[in-house]
């Protein structure tokens, strides 16, 4: 009797269903070969983001008295022609790479990728002409000799657009706006204050509402989030050398990386915009604005997530290449590309081939996990097209 109990018991526990990201993410720890990517990802990122720290000598630091040494103790992967610690330059031509490749993913595939895509999809018409119109144009347009170009001659204004940046909202500028109580900036940290203080009123009201919710009382809040990520993000990049190549780099990046995430995420929300669920949203009288965040980006999430995956080697690799030419990352910045440069003439190749095998080897072993992660993500969240 009491096994009959039992198993009636089990029969009658409602059953938890698994979530689609709990689905995905049990797929993909069975693939061995994604997680080795994944964690080569991780660590690579890591000491990148934690180059200040763990970077055993400064990425500009000179001992003329030990120039071109051979790996060592002291110097596990050797030292140039200026001694500068190439291990130490090596981990800060990383951090060079995750600034380039996170901010042009966060611009361009996010951004304006998804966005447009979004909006071109769904809203159709002129908006739609409009919008992959502009995208034929760019796509038609050769992508590495116009970042060449845009490299080339746009540094100058971007250098001038940086340093009138940092003479406005730097940390220097507002601390000074602040001490004085004048001026624009003082003027903008107290409209900043204000939209802060506002904001947390609307979260407040948010909460206390109950079912008589409504999402306009979050804008401000949202709005003061966003301004003071923003500030946050441009005193960080500030704070580094080479602020102007950063913002030159992921800019020109970010208008050619869009076209291709646009597109797909078009077609899939002109196949979705005419399903059941979207037309009963549409009939009990939603927005655009909530349909297409909470109906139509779930459902395209998947494929968001598979192309920024694939794109994020292209993004890497193409600011290792500008660099290589002579158009990216300037000294005394570290890049991957510049080190590479360096070390390419055949008499220094020959004479110090540890200058190349080392920066290489980690730029080879960047783009191979970036190579596995995407085909694994893919396998991963469109299991029908294997």
């Amino acid at each position: 009797m009491q096994e009959v109990v039992q198993e009636q018991a089990l029969l009658e526990r409602p059953t938890v269903v698994a979530s689609p990201w709990r689905v995905a993410w049990r797929r993909l720890r069975r693939k061995r070969l994604a997680m080795i990517a994944l964690t080569t990802i991780v660590v690579f990122y890591l000491v990148g983001l934690l180059a200040p720290v763990i970077a055993p000598y400064g990425y500009r630091d000179q001992d003329l008295n030990h120039t071109l040494e051979t790996p060592s103790w002291s110097h596990p992967f050797g030292t140039d022609r200026l001694g500068r610690d190439q291990l130490s330059r090596v981990i800060w031509s990383a951090r060079t790479t995750i600034i380039v490749t996170f901010a042009t993913i966060l611009t361009g595939s996010l951004v304006l990728s998804v966005g447009l895509g979004l909006l071109s999809g769904y809203a159709g018409g002129r908006t739609d002409t409009a919008i992959m119109r502009t995208g034929e144009v760019f796509a038609s347009l050769p992508a590495l000799p116009m970042l060449i170009l845009i490299g080339a001659t746009m540094r100058p204004k971007a250098v001038d657009a940086v340093d009138w940046l940092e003479s406005h909202i730097g940390s220097d500028a507002l601390r000074a706006a602040v001490e004085e109580r004048s001026g624009p900036e003082f003027a903008f940290l107290l409209v900043l204050g204000l939209l802060t203080v506002v904001g947390l009123f609307g979260v407040c009201a948010w909460f206390v509402a109950g079912p008589r919710r409504r999402g306009i009382w979050l804008l401000p809040g949202v709005a003061a989030v966003i301004v003071i990520t923003f500030l946050w993000a441009v005193q960080a990049i500030f704070a580094t050398p080479g602020a102007a190549d950063y913002f030159l780099m992921f800019g020109a990046l970010s208008l050619f990386f869009w076209v291709g995430g646009a597109r797909v995420i078009r077609s899939q929300v002109l196949a979705l915009r005419q399903t059941e669920y979207i037309v009963a949203a549409q009939s009990m009288g939603a927005g655009t604005r909530r349909i297409l965040v909470s109906h139509l980006l779930p459902n395209v999430s998947p494929i968001i997530i598979v192309g920024v995956s694939a794109s994020l080697g292209a993004i890497a690799g193409s600011e290792i290449a500008l660099t290589f030419l002579g158009v990216g990352v300037h000294d005394p910045t570290p890049s991957f590309g510049a080190l590479i440069s360096d070390a390419a003439p055949q008499p220094v190749l020959r004479t110090h081939p540890y200058l190349l095998i080392f920066p290489a080897v980690a730029v080879a072993m960047l783009m191979f996990a970036f190579n596995l992660l995407g085909d694994a993500l893919n396998d991963v969240f469109t299991p029908r097209a294997r």
